[in-house]
């Protein structure tokens, strides 16, 4: 037996809806006209006990009333309770038997993706040629490839559309000729934006000359350096020879045999004249 939409279609064959008389109204403008009795401020310490009373009173007629109102609710929802109980039972039948199929679908749908992946598969490998060494499918990969109403026919066509724009900058990338190609390359095969790889290559060219000149003014300081210091140099040299005049000194020495003879001995090492002029 086949089911039909109709079949299920909620038929109400008897509704009482709004049907309540009560006296809740009454009860509503009596208490709007007895409330001002019991007002704060018709109560004294003189009168604490009454207040206490009165108190009491409405806690207790409130409590009443209000319990009368949660029994008649369960009363008048009672109906309504089983009904809502038998269709969830209903709903709950059929969405365990949609589970069912609908694990069935997608198994299915699992199976004809997965064989249309490796169709896909199989058109790659024919079109990345040289490029399969740094090219993988799952970098180029669209999802919506394995949709059914996507042709397989048009699949193929964007790829090799999408290998032949990647051939094309790579070689453009190769012709900068720059230092850094291995490094472009691979930052070009994460995000396939030549642009970008262009503009960090310039980066990198103005990086290196900025650090080439840098190191160039830095060896022209030291060498300045170097020369200013062999200046100085050369300049203290002439000081020295000019200020190195030969002077004469007339010393009278005291100390020990041995001392003099030291003393002796280190004025021949320095060829330095001396004479004795007193025999004490």
């Amino acid at each position: 037996m086949e089911l039909q939409e109709k079949d299920l279609e909620l038929i109400v064959s008897k509704q009482e809806l709004g049907i309540l008389e009560t006296n809740a109204l009454t009860i509503l403008e009596k208490v709007k006209e007895i409330l001002p009795n019991y007002k704060a401020e018709n109560y004294t310490a003189n009168t604490i006990d009454l207040a206490v009373k009165d108190r009491a009173l409405l806690n207790n007629t409130s409590k009443l009333l209000n319990k009368q109102r949660i029994e008649l609710e369960k009363k008048f929802m009672q109906p309504f309770e089983s009904f809502k109980s038998i269709v969830k039972e209903t709903t709950d039948l059929i969405n365990e038997a949609s589970l069912q199929i609908d694990e069935i679908v997608k198994s299915v749908e699992k199976k004809e993706k997965d064989k249309k992946r490796v169709e896909i598969e199989n058109i790659f490998q024919k079109h990345v040629e040289e490029l399969d060494k740094v090219l993988t499918l799952e970098k180029i990969f669209n999802e919506k490839w394995l949709n059914k109403t996507y042709k397989i026919e048009l699949i193929e066509k964007e790829i090799e559309e999408r290998i032949a724009t990647i051939r094309n900058d790579l070689l453009a990338i190769g012709n900068l000729n720059s230092k850094y190609e291995v490094e472009l390359k691979n930052d070009y095969l994460l995000k396939f934006n030549l642009s970008e790889v262009i503009t960090k290559n310039n980066e990198l060219m103005k990086k290196e000359e900025l650090l080439k000149t840098q190191q160039e003014d830095s060896v022209k300081v030291v060498e300045e350096k170097k020369t200013e210091n062999m200046e100085k140099m050369a300049t203290t040299k002439v000081e020295e020879k000019v200020t190195d005049g030969i002077l004469t000194y007339v010393l009278r020495i005291t100390g020990k045999t041995s001392q003099m003879k030291a003393l002796r001995q280190f004025l021949e090492t320095n060829e330095m004249k001396f004479e004795k002029v007193d025999d004490r």
